[in-house]
């Protein structure tokens, strides 16, 4: 095709043949008719199509609307539920009934675990202030705090506390 475009006379010739071919395209495509059973097949699945596309497009814009109906009415169930059947007044906390006397709470350690694997304590049982519990970073209610606290509590050689838990 290059070597048929090297003068300006190439080139108009080659619009002509161009052209020549697209006019026996063109009548060819008209002499051609599609039959009448493939036509109405063809609409029929374009009308079916297009139904599916308009029962899509009405799902879409009712999912926001049915996502919140459902979140509604299940929030509403759960208040139903509440209301209904109150959760138990009862204390959470074990009562000093049904704890034995063997089950103590597990010591706070007070210094870092290294010292406390390398040292020999010994217990030692005592009532100390609760002002001196939040000395050293318990939680102590204001209320309680002139209060004496029962304590048992792991002690080094020189004394110092290494350990302790709150008996009562």
């Amino acid at each position: 095709m290059k070597d048929l475009m090297n003068t300006p006379q190439d080139a108009s010739n080659a619009d002509a043949v161009l052209d020549q071919q697209f006019s026996l395209l063109r009548k060819d495509l008209q002499e051609m008719n599609t039959p009448t059973a493939i036509e109405q097949t063809l609409l029929q699945a374009f009308a079916k199509q297009q139904a599916n596309d308009k029962k899509q497009a009405r799902s879409k814009r009712l999912r926001p609307w049915l996502a919140g109906l459902l979140t509604l009415s299940g929030s509403f169930g759960l208040l139903m539920l509440t209301v209904m059947f109150p959760a138990s007044q009862h204390q959470l906390t074990p009562d000093s009934a049904t704890v034995s006397s063997t089950e103590l709470p597990p010591f706070v350690a007070l210094v870092p675990l290294e010292r406390l694997n390398n040292e020999t304590p010994s217990m030692l049982e005592a009532e100390v202030p609760a002002a001196w519990l939040a000395s050293l970073g318990m939680p102590v209610s204001p209320e309680i705090a002139g209060d004496m606290v029962q304590a048992q509590m792991l002690v080094a050689a020189d004394g110092e506390p290494l350990a302790m838990r709150l008996l009562k």
